[in-house]
């Protein structure tokens, strides 16, 4: 019901920018049509850095976003037809989920960018490029076409992060930088070894070379084992991109290190598009495979969660907290990628793993953006990095944003009134659904876990004294993205399935 309306929703949009959407079918070659998003982005980047040689280019940011946003709207790809560039980028369901994630955290940021960075031509430049990158590796079908994307996204946000203020944000800079060096040179190995086996990169056609030689996996071992070793690298390879073990060391020098709202766009953001991308791989290129490739994902999702638990625990920095604890979130999110069984086998725990992993993506998104985008707003204003201690008698000293700190870690622990709580509740469904309840079960002990470091901040704002009683005064903007992002987080507790209904329909079939 609640996706039908918002299906009604898009169609009056339509309805009434119909003579816009007609003059740009007349002027935009038809096979860049789906792409407009990304391209208007890129050129409203060119444009904010011409600005921005004498003028704030934050507001042409801010258009350029709400423009893309209503292109999304505006061409229905189920009539105007998906493939854009040849084929090597398609908008069907779940990229257009992926990417109205990236519009409202791409939203959030520039929100946040009033406070630092946004009055600056380079860095709108860089952030609105990386936004527009985005979008393509969520679209990508492509192996090829999905490379080029990453690196159009990735590359900015090395620079972005080594803007940060203080030395320490070169460090943190560097060791991403070098982190994500290693992930491209195995996404591009793993690239290499299915090309080599199927002869072809496009994800369709290389599903259907892998079904055959699964089929015939008694005569063909040598190339079903070249095709796990090419799975296992890109897992690793993401893994190291999204932040999860192996490759989650990159994630709190960066995070900590880089100016918040930069840190809330790549933790609500491009790790997303990581996950979208990773997704699309697995459950379209070898969902055949699923049985073969399922015990290193479970791995991952272990190890990820308690890693990011056991080390958010022992921080005193609020932004290092929120760095493990985004990495321990992406632990629960590889339950659901887990526990998305072949559907030829499994059809219902297929649909319910690949939903609860959209619906995380979503949840995370908004909670994470907001929770990095807070601490930002206090450091800037109180002039250092926020440890527990700083966050003593902040209720008193500012009850709003001690208010939203409450919710936001309340809804990160999974608690009820707090769409955390249907979040980790579908995903651990889903692993039961699979028949892995013990690794529904190892999410929940890690949950009760994470109580600890997350309650911490609860009792030092609410049950602590200040030795400063003097109020903050906290910046408009950035603070009206941080309740935005808390009314969303409250009403889709009370009503799920306006993203709900929305993630499982995005659900790709393979």
């Amino acid at each position: 019901m609640m996706l039908l309306q918002l299906g009604q929703i898009a169609d009056i949009i339509r309805g009434i920018l119909s003579p816009i959407t007609n003059f740009l079918l007349t002027i935009v070659p038809p096979g860049w049509i789906m792409s407009l998003p990304a391209l208007t982005l890129i050129f409203f980047a060119i444009l904010a850095l011409a600005v921005g040689l004498k003028y704030n280019p934050l507001g042409l940011s801010f258009i350029g976003l709400i423009l893309a946003g209503l292109e999304m709207v505006m061409f229905d790809p189920a009539v105007l037809g998906a493939e854009s560039f040849g084929g090597q980028f398609v908008r069907d369901p779940m990229a257009d989920f992926f990417i109205y994630i990236i519009l409202i955290v791409g939203f959030l940021v520039l929100m946040s960018s009033t406070l630092y960075g946004g009055d600056k031509g380079p860095y709108n430049f860089m952030l609105l490029i990386s936004f527009a990158g985005a979008i393509w590796v969520v679209m990508a079908t492509n192996l090829v076409g999905l490379f080029l994307a990453w690196e159009l996204m990735s590359t900015p946000t090395y620079i972005l992060v080594a803007l940060g203020p203080g030395r320490k944000a070169i460090d943190g800079a560097t060791k991403y930088f070098v982190m994500g060096l290693l992930a491209t040179m195995l996404m591009v190995f793993g690239i290499a070894l299915v090309y080599g086996v199927t002869g072809s990169t496009d994800l369709v056609v290389v599903a259907s070379v892998v079904e055959g030689i699964w089929g015939m996996f008694a005569t063909t071992p040598n190339a079903a084992y070249t095709i796990l070793l090419a799975v296992v690298l890109f897992i690793a390879s993401f893994g190291f991109k999204v932040g999860v073990f192996p490759g989650w060391q990159w994630v709190p020098d960066a995070y900590a290190s880089a100016d918040g709202s930069v840190t809330a766009y790549l933790a609500g953001g491009s790790k997303k598009t990581g996950v979208g991308a990773l997704m699309r791989i697995l459950v379209i290129g070898f969902v055949v495979a699923q049985t073969q490739w399922v015990f290193l994902i479970v791995v991952v999702a272990i190890l990820t969660m308690i890693i990011g638990n056991v080390l958010a625990l022992a921080q005193k920095d609020i932004m290092r907290m929120l760095a493990y604890s985004s990495i321990a979130m992406m632990g629960y999110l590889f339950i659901g990628i887990a526990s998305a069984m072949d559907p030829a086998v499994n059809s219902v725990a297929y649909n319910l793993g690949v939903g609860a992993a959209l619906f995380h993506a979503f949840t995370h998104a908004l909670m994470k953006t907001a929770a990095f985008i807070l601490v930002w707003v206090l450091s800037v204003r109180l002039a250092k990095r926020i440890t527990y201690d700083d966050l003593a008698g902040l209720s008193k000293r500012a009850p709003l944003a001690a208010g939203l700190f409450a919710i936001l870690m309340l809804s990160l622990a999974g608690m009820p009134l707090t769409v955390g709580f249907w979040s980790k509740l579908v995903l651990f469904q889903s692993a039961v659904v699979a028949g892995m309840w013990w690794l529904a079960l190892i999410g929940l002990l890690n949950s009760v876990f994470s109580l600890g470091y997350y309650l911490r901040v609860l009792r030092y704002t609410y049950m602590m004294d200040a030795p400063d009683d003097s109020r903050i005064k906290l910046p408009a903007i950035p603070m009206a993205a941080v309740v935005i992002c808390v009314i969303a987080v409250i009403a889709l507790f009370l009503f799920p399935s306006i993203i709900l209904d929305y993630a499982f329909a995005a659900v790709p079939v393979p």
